[in-house]
């Protein structure tokens, strides 16, 4: 299955969270979990109930707390934060070795890049920032679950 990786929609900054939102909900340094906010949802864990509604509005980076006190950071899903939050199932490529791969390959903005074996997608988004603002990253993984977690 090809993605096409859409550059305005998917690494464009914003500042306030809102409902629909992709954030990355950082509980320790050792777990990072991505969620959809909807306006009736509750994140449960062992921190406690997490309702969405109070994120709605707030900075990306806010600090939210719990109805037993404790906190989470919801952090906005850049290229970078997105490659530390992924089950690793597949190979996970670090930022400097992402670099060096960038690099060597000579990609710039407005290339067009063929990635075989998406996997987590976390090489992918990076690329899509690389080849952004009209570049292109055309990714295939045959594997259908891995596909469909990617996208």
């Amino acid at each position: 299955m090809i993605l096409p990786i859409d550059l305005a929609n998917n690494l464009s900054f914003k500042h306030f969270i809102k409902d629909g939102d992709l954030v990355i909900v950082y509980e320790r340094h050792d777990t990072m979990k991505a969620m959809k906010v909807s306006e009736d949802g509750v994140l449960q864990n062992r921190f406690g109930a997490f309702k969405h509604s109070e994120w709605i509005g707030k900075h990306f980076g806010s600090k939210v707390l719990s109805n037993k006190g404790a906190f989470v950071y919801l952090l906005a899903p850049t290229p970078e934060v997105w490659t530390l939050v992924p089950s690793h199932r597949t190979q996970i490529l670090s930022i400097t070795d992402i670099s060096f791969v960038v690099m060597y390959l000579e990609i710039v903005p407005n290339c067009v890049v063929l990635e075989y074996g998406t996997g987590s997608g976390s090489l992918t988004t990076l690329l899509a920032r690389v080849v952004a603002p009209t570049g292109h990253v055309y990714t295939f993984d045959f594997h259908e679950q891995r596909a469909a977690s990617a996208r």
